[in-house]
């Protein structure tokens, strides 16, 4: 089975953004059946915090944007945008690590199956 991640990275190395601040997403696809993984492309999205201002609109620009994708990888979240993103199927992990490691983890640890993933990707 295939699953996506959006990652909070500046670097593409690292998980080093808090979901408010993102401008870029970067995919990765898991593959469950060879527990590998591969990064497919990065995504551009508006920034959700806009000094200490949300709408709920922001949040569901980011969510279309990611609608692909089942788990989101951030450094850090706000717990009412962690419940809103819930809310809508998507998982939050607070990961400040490096992007590697941290899906090597998911991926030996079969994280997917503990946390109850949605289905698979829309390939």
């Amino acid at each position: 089975m295939k699953f996506r991640v959006a990652v909070a990275s500046t670097d593409g190395i690292v998980i080093n953004q808090h979901f408010g601040h993102a401008e870029k997403f970067h995919i990765a696809e898991l593959d469950t059946d060879t527990l590998t993984y591969q990064y497919l492309e990065s995504r551009n999205v508006q920034r959700v915090c806009q000094g200490h201002e949300h709408s709920e609109h922001s949040f569901d620009a980011v969510l279309e944007t990611l609608s692909d994708v089942q788990a989101i990888l951030v450094a850090k979240i706000g717990q009412g945008a962690s419940d809103y993103l819930e809310q809508h199927g998507m998982l939050v992990y607070e990961s400040p690590f490096l992007i590697n490691a941290v899906i090597e983890k998911i991926l030996k640890d079969k994280i997917w199956e503990v946390d109850a993933w949605q289905s698979h990707t829309k390939n």
